[in-house]
């Protein structure tokens, strides 16, 4: 059932998505990229499966303007907790978990403007799902000084989005908000019962990166992220001791992080050392850090194998409780687990194939290149001071699964 509705839904985009890649392939100096991710995460009754495909194309009309054009999908199967500790027959028991289906789609486009000491770019974007819109507009430029060995980029970007929710225009207390139900009737100027919740987003990026032999680069960069709006989950409520409301959170919310990246190329191995590390705050009092660390090797310049590792952890947000009934925290109460104390290792690795034009003319006899790349990554989560009731959280485990493929004109 659940495969015969990805399908329908999928397939008009498919049209899309051979449309745009035609425009590649038919342009000199063009690519595509097509390609699919799968995420699931399963454990007890609660389980998560999305699939996003998608499809990109890049256009070089002459050596200094780059157009692109994409489309991405977000496929959502699966079930979450409607609320958050109710009280049930038995305690351990998660009583409200409900299915939910959704589709989301992205269209995106750009331009480039190269020079031989840097380039200018500007994006739009819009996605639309059943209850969630979004328009983003990216500026960014580049510089590259001192014959290329250093390199420094700034980026901006602004969206403003629309959540659907209830209208409660009586219910200003928000411990006496409802939830949404479902997602029937969204944005429809019709259903006087529903509302639009606006939230903006205005992200800063800056990065240096620095070669400082030819076998090592590093790269500094900052970032920061004002969100201001609805930021709660609509259709997710906390069991507040009497009754239940919906998720109530700050209006505000800004965040920032620094990270550090290098890598070493190791000769004898034909294979470069990555290593990161990230560190993370935000007005809600979380704060995190992460380390990353891979080797990627290349043998005979085609084949590209890299196994990574990962370990995440934060503290859970000052609004945070495990029981609002017995410890509330405040005017806010949230249901959401990542927003608790959490941690999470990923371990994986991905293989990649680069068939190059030789000799024997362009290959399939149209293409200067072209790349197909298998990625897979396990990822595992603790929420130590997340229950619902008084059981753990059962899907704490996740698959994600990368299968593309990146031709060049």
């Amino acid at each position: 059932m659940r495969l015969q509705l990805i399908q329908h839904r999928l397939a008009p985009w498919i049209v899309v998505g051979i449309a745009l890649a035609a425009v590649g392939v038919r342009a000199e100096g063009g690519e595509v990229d097509v390609g699919a991710t799968l995420f699931h995460e399963g454990g007890g009754p609660l389980n998560m499966t999305v699939i996003t495909p998608s499809v990109r194309g890049r256009v070089d009309p002459v050596d200094e303007l780059t157009i692109r054009l994409g489309w991405d999908a977000d496929i959502v199967t699966g079930a979450s907790v409607a609320v958050v500790d109710a009280p049930g027959a038995r305690p351990d028991a998660i009583t409200t978990a409900t299915q939910l289906e959704d589709l989301r789609n992205v269209f995106s486009g750009g331009m480039e403007l190269r020079s031989d000491y840097g380039s200018l770019r500007a994006g739009y974007s819009y996605g639309f799902e059943h209850d969630y819109t979004s328009h983003a507009l990216t500026l960014g430029a580049r510089a590259e000084l001192f014959e290329r060995n250093t390199t420094f980029d700034l980026s901006f970007a602004h969206a403003w989005d629309s959540v659907c929710d209830v209208a409660q225009p009586r219910m200003q207390d928000p411990v006496e908000r409802r939830r949404l139900p479902s997602s029937t009737g969204c944005f429809s100027s019709s259903n006087t019962d529903l509302a639009s919740r606006e939230v903006a987003l205005n992200s800063f990026q800056g990065s240096w990166t620095q070669a400082w032999a030819p076998i090592f680069v590093t790269q500094l960069t900052l970032s920061a992220q004002l969100v201001d709006g609805f930021q709660s989950n609509p259709y997710r409520a906390v069991w507040l001791g009497r009754s239940s409301a919906q998720e109530h959170h700050p209006d505000h919310r800004f965040r920032y992080a620094a990270s550090l990246a290098g890598r070493l190329w190791i000769a004898p191995i034909s294979g470069a050392l990555h290593a990161m590390g990230r560190a993370y705050r935000d007005n809600w009092g979380v704060q995190s850090l992460s380390a990353e660390l891979a080797l990627e090797e290349v043998i005979d310049g085609a084949l590209r194998i890299r196994a990574r590792g990962r370990y995440y952890a934060q503290s859970g947000a000052a609004f945070y409780s495990d029981d609002y009934a017995l410890s509330p925290r405040g005017q806010y109460f949230t249901g959401d687990r990542e927003l608790s104390t959490m941690s999470s290792v990923l371990v994986g690795g991905q293989i990649s194939y680069t068939f190059s034009a030789g000799v024997d003319g362009p290959v399939a006899g149209f293409m200067s290149s072209l790349a197909l790349l298998l990625k897979a990554d396990w990822l595992h989560s603790e929420f130590p001071q997340f229950h619902y009731g008084s059981a753990a959280v059962p899907n704490r485990d996740a698959v994600i699964v990368t299968l593309s493929l990146e031709a060049e004109i």
